[in-house]
């Protein structure tokens, strides 16, 4: 068992290992980057911090149902970056991932209660945007 945030992106469940989450803020004002790729909404200014901010939905390439409005700041090393999703829906003890899971963004896949949850590969998330920066 490990502790993970628990999120909603779209109508999708996912999670993220809570050492990779510094904060949960709403997704505020952002600035656009130009020539970012799609799925980089802008970088926002979070306690003197500038943040990329990424569509999670979009980097997943799962349908949105409404606009993000929640932000993930996710770490990994020295990394951050803001996650923008749909839904924050607790910080659960959860068992980990033992499923594979269809995208290189994802850890794995677990089952709470009858419902599926992805679990968000933070590292392979910031490599992904890194490798399409290039």
């Amino acid at each position: 068992m490990s502790t993970f945030v628990r999120l909603r992106v779209g109508a999708e469940a996912y999670a993220i290992a809570v050492t990779h989450v510094s904060e949960i803020a709403d997704v505020g004002d952002l600035t656009p980057v130009p020539g970012a790729r799609p799925e980089v909404l802008g970088v926002r200014n979070l306690r003197g911090q500038v943040l990329p901010v990424v569509d999670l939905a979009m980097l997943l390439r799962i349908p949105q149902t409404a606009a993000p409005s929640w932000l993930v700041v996710a770490q990994a090393g020295e990394l951050a970056a803001g996650l923008a999703i749909n839904e924050v829906s607790g910080v659960d003890e959860l068992p980990d991932p033992t499923d594979d899971a269809d995208s290189d963004l994802l850890a794995g896949a677990l089952l709470d209660h009858d419902e599926l949850i992805g679990v968000i590969d933070v590292p392979s998330v910031f490599a992904e945007l890194e490798r399409a920066a290039r």
